[in-house]
C-alpha cells in the first residue's frame, strides 16, 4: 500500500508502491524509477498520495529520468464556483502579481527566469496551475507554486491590467455566435442546473468591470477563503531528487497553516432520453460548409466497469465513421467520434465538417452507426486494440500524459489512460453498440452550425 507521511520537521524519501496494474508495470519498465499505484477503473479508487503534510498537502510523485519536470498545483473549493467568477481573475494574475515577500516584478522575473512553459486553468470547483521546467530550477519553482497558490498580493496595478485581458475574454464570448450556441448544446446535454452548463458570463463581466482598488480589496478577501492547503494536490512527474525533494516540498508549502473547506459537490449527469435538434451560424464557415456535432451521456463514469468497453467501443466507431463517411460516400474529410468520461458523466460525441446537406450526413451517421450493432470485424477489433496499445506506452514517455493521469486519477477517481483493452472481446463491443448508440432521431443532442 502507498505510505503517507507528516513531512513537519522531518525529510523523508519517496517510497514505491505495490499493487501496480500493468500500465504502472510499464511505466516502471520503460522508465525505471519509481511509479504509483494505478487504480483501474473498477476499483473505483482514488490515487493516495506519495507523502502528505501535516497542513493537508498531498503530494503525489512519479520519478524518472527524462531530464525535466512536470509539474501541477490542484486546488479544489466550493467557492471557486461563485458566479462572480473571481476565481478566474485570480488565476489570471497568479504567475504576474505579487505574491509573499515578492512585487510583481520579482514575480515576472522569477518566472520568467525558472519556468520554461507554464498555464494556468479555472474550472468548475477547481483551479489548476502548471509548470515545466529544467530539475535544477525545483526549488524555485516549488517556492514560487506555493506563493502563488497561497500568498497572492494582488496589487491594484496587476489586478487592473489582468481584469481587462479577463474581460477581452468573456467578451469574446459573449458575443460569438457559435460561443452562445455551444452553450445551449452544453445546457441540453447536460441539464441547465449542472455545473458543467453553468453560464456566468453576465456576472464574471461585471466582477471584471469592477474598479481595480474595490476589485483587489475584494479578490484579498476572497483569497484569504480559498488559503486550504488540505484541498490542494501537488504532482510532480519527471528527474529530481527522490530523497530530498520530500524537504523541498516542506520548505516551500509548510509553513502554510491547516485549513481546509467544502468542494464542490459534481452531481451525475442524467442518462440522454430525448432528441433535441439545435441550430446555429457559425462566421468561421462558408455556405455551404456545416459543422455538425452530436452527443450523448451514457451514464456510464469513469469507475463504471463499462467504461473502458466505451473507450474501445469510440475508437472502432472512429474507424467506421471514415469508411462509410470518407472513403465510400466522401461525405466529409475527418469525421471524429470520441468517447468521454469523468467522476459524473460517459459523453459519446461525433463531429462531422461537411459540404453536403446535413440531414442527409445525420442519416448516414446513424446508418453507420447501426452497422455497430449487427456486425463487427474481430480482425479490425484486434488492429485497433494493437493501436491503443501503442498510444499507451507512448504516453508511458511522456512527462504530460503522465502528470494528466495522476490528476485524473485523483479528481476523478480514475483515469481513462489506464483502461486495459486487450481483455475486450467483439461480443463486448456489440453488446455495447446495441445498449449504449442511439438510432436515427432518438436520445441524443444535434447542434448544426451553418456557414454564413
Amino acid at each position: 500500500m502507498d505510505r503517507t507521511s507528516d513531512l513537519r520537521g522531518e525529510q523523508d524519501a519517496v517510497h514505491s508502491t505495490s499493487g501496480m496494474t500493468r500500465r504502472a508495470a510499464l511505466k516502471a519498465a520503460v522508465l525505471g524509477g519509481l511509479s504509483m499505484q494505478v487504480p483501474t477503473a473498477a476499483q473505483a479508487l482514488i490515487a493516495q498520495p506519495t507523502l502528505r503534510l501535516s497542513n493537508g498537502l498531498r503530494i503525489h510523485l512519479s520519478h524518472n529520468r527524462s531530464g525535466y519536470v512536470s509539474a501541477a498545483l490542484v486546488l479544489r473549493a466550493k467557492e471557486i464556483a461563485e458566479p462572480r467568477g473571481l476565481a478566474h481573475i485570480m488565476e489570471h494574475t497568479s504567475f504576474t502579481g505579487a505574491a509573499g515577500a515578492l512585487t510583481a516584478r520579482e514575480v515576472k522575473a522569477l518566472h520568467s527566469d525558472c519556468i520554461q512553459e507554464s498555464n494556468a486553468t479555472t474550472g468548475r470547483g477547481m483551479i489548476e496551475w502548471n509548470a515545466t521546467f529544467l530539475p535544477k530550477y525545483t526549488s524555485e519553482v516549488l517556492d514560487l507554486l506555493a506563493i502563488t497558490s497561497l500568498d497572492q498580493r494582488f496589487d491594484v496595478a496587476t489586478v487592473a491590467s489582468e481584469a481587462r485581458v479577463v474581460l477581452q475574454e468573456l467578451y469574446l464570448d459573449k458575443y460569438d455566435a457559435k460561443g452562445r450556441a455551444k452553450k445551449q448544446f452544453e445546457a441540453a446535454l447536460y441539464g441547465p442546473s449542472h455545473p458543467y452548463a453553468h453560464d456566468t458570463t453576465e456576472t464574471e463581466i461585471a466582477a471584471a468591470r469592477t474598479p481595480p482598488p474595490r476589485l483587489a480589496a475584494e479578490l484579498t478577501q476572497y483569497a484569504q477563503r480559498l488559503k486550504l492547503p488540505a484541498n490542494m494536490d501537488l504532482f510532480l512527474v519527471g528527474e529530481f531528487d527522490p530523497g530530498s525533494i520530500g524537504e523541498m516540498v516542506r520548505k516551500s508549502f509548510g509553513g502554510f497553516a491547516f485549513a481546509e473547506g467544502a468542494r464542490l459537490d459534481m452531481p451525475q449527469v442524467g442518462v440522454t432520453r430525448s432528441h433535441v435538434a439545435l441550430n446555429g451560424v457559425s462566421k468561421e464557415l462558408q455556405r455551404p460548409m456545416s459543422d455538425m456535432r452530436i452527443a450523448w451521456n451514457t451514464g456510464v463514469g469513469v469507475t463504471d466497469r463499462h467504461a473502458r468497453t466505451l473507450m474501445a467501443l469510440g475508437e472502432y466507431l472512429n474507424k467506421v465513421l471514415f469508411s462509410e463517411l470518407r472513403e465510400k460516400s466522401g461525405d466529409s474529410y475527418t469525421p471524429e467520434a470520441t468517447f468521454d468520461t469523468d467522476s459524473c458523466s460517459g459523453v459519446f460525441e461525433i463531429r462531422i465538417a461537411s459540404s453536403n446537406n446535413p440531414e442527409g450526413v445525420e442519416r448516414r451517421i446513424f446508418g453507420a452507426l447501426g452497422t455497430l450493432r449487427d456486425a463487427l470485424d474481430p480482425t479490425e477489433l484486434r488492429r485497433f486494440s494493437d493501436r491503443l496499445e501503442l498510444k499507451r506506452r507512448q504516453g508511458a514517455q511522456s512527462n504530460a500524459e503522465l502528470l494528466e493521469c495522476m490528476v485524473e486519477r485523483t479528481v476523478h477517481g480514475a483515469s481513462s489512460h489506464d483502461f486495459e483493452v486487450r481483455g475486450i472481446t467483439v461480443d463486448d463491443i456489440r453488446a455495447a453498440a446495441r445498449n449504449y448508440l442511439p438510432t436515427h432521431k432518438g436520445a441524443y443532442v444535434r447542434l448544426t452550425l451553418l456557414g454564413q
